[in-house]
């Protein structure tokens, strides 16, 4: 999909500005190697950078100039797109008045390019800020039915999509952690989606997952990019870190909740065991309070299937742009942020905690560190 993209956005802005430019042809090859760079940015930098297609091993000034030219670019397609429907309506209304169009709107024409561009390349300044910045702490109450009374007011602490790679680094990770045990949680689970990159080149961006701290534990299932980055190696990596990896399978907390996670779909590509809730939840009474967490929030219809009362996921990172999301809930069944009633259960989605350097931006969806309170359902009927 990448490279059509880069053929579609190269060409297009390509023919519609830069050839028709009165300038001299030097100049054209100059621009047409700018775009050239910026359309295939994931190819170029892959073929520069090595390791993984999603993880190049460039300097951090690289990445952030890379992904800030593209980002203008992305923006900079979608407002030329938007423009040329108004273009194409004056044409068709000069056409009906049997008029011809003067130089004068060519120029205009060319100014309104400009114009755009700098837009975009507004937007894409901002977006990249707030893609970047520290996530903040977002608080969700969350009512279940059949809550166990000793977890009335249980606090979870949701951590989505951290994506360690060349733009996360040890700092960034440490910062989170510290956000998050200031919040004193019961519970921490981790929805996926550590890390871009082997064990080996960023294995050590991940160690303040260490010092996470709540008295249940710290929980955690993989997600689609530990899949890319050498799965096995990083399921014996992350439980070194005292995070313990819920593979398909659950454990029973002192207060009676049953913690259950499964695995990631893209497992089928690689030949391991695909996402099977029932079999995570073996030997659970049904009446058992029972919280999923999956990566994908896709899930949710088969986890109330199995009597799920709450699943929390990530993988949508929200949407990023205000508007985007829509699209985002389209390739995951409907759900991009926030909390869901599905059947009988509920589902929270998180914006995620970090950003994919392949596209750091963000525009009306920040980032979130979610502090989940349960609290029971039947509670305020009681009094």
């Amino acid at each position: 999909m990448l490279p059509v993209l880069g053929i579609l956005f190269f060409g297009y802005v390509f023919c519609r500005v830069i050839l028709p430019l009165r300038l001299h042809w030097s100049w054209k090859v100059c621009f047409s190697a700018i775009l050239l760079l910026t359309a295939f940015k994931f190819q170029i930098l892959h073929f520069v950078g090595g390791g993984m297609f999603f993880s190049p091993n460039l300097p951090v000034f690289v990445l952030m100039l890379m992904a800030w030219l593209f980002t203008i670019l992305f923006f900079f397609f979608f407002l030329l797109g938007a423009s040329d429907v108004v273009r194409i309506g004056i044409y068709l209304y000069v056409l009906t008045k049997k008029r011809h169009l003067t130089k004068r709107f060519r120029i205009i024409g060319n100014r309104v390019n400009l114009g755009l561009l700098i837009i975009a390349a507004t937007l894409a300044t901002i977006g990249i800020y707030a893609g970047t910045a520290l996530p903040k702490v977002k608080e969700v109450t969350v009512k279940i039915e059949n809550l166990p009374g000793n977890a009335e007011g249980m606090t979870i602490v949701l951590l989505a999509d951290l994506h360690a790679d060349g733009l996360t680094r040890q700092n960034r990770i440490r910062a989170i952690v510290e956000r998050t045990n200031a919040l004193k949680p019961d519970l921490i689970v981790i929805t996926g989606d550590f890390v871009d990159g082997s064990v080996a080149t960023r294995g050590k961006e991940l160690l303040p997952l260490r010092e996470l701290s709540a008295m249940y534990g710290v929980f955690g299932v993989p997600g689609n990019h530990e899949y890319y980055s050498g799965y096995s190696e990083w399921m014996k990596y992350l439980s070194t870190l005292g995070i313990q990896m819920l593979l398909n399978s659950h454990r029973t907390l002192p207060n009676g909740l049953v913690i259950a996670g499964v695995t990631d779909s893209t497992a089928s590509r690689f030949g391991l065991e695909t996402p099977d809730v029932a079999r995570s939840l073996s030997g659970v009474p049904a009446e058992s309070c029972k919280i999923l967490i999956a990566h994908r929030p896709t899930l949710a219809h088969d986890a109330v299937e199995q009597g799920i009362d709450l699943q929390l996921s990530g993988h949508t990172h929200g949407g990023l742009i205000w508007g985007l999301d829509k699209f985002f809930a389209s390739f995951n069944s409907g759900f991009s942020s926030g909390l869901y009633r599905v059947g009988e259960m509920q589902l929270y989605v998180s914006n995620g905690a970090g950003m994919w350097s392949g596209f750091p931006v963000r525009i009306g969806i920040p980032s979130e560190i979610t502090l989940v309170r349960l609290a029971s359902a039947t509670s305020k009927k009681s009094h």
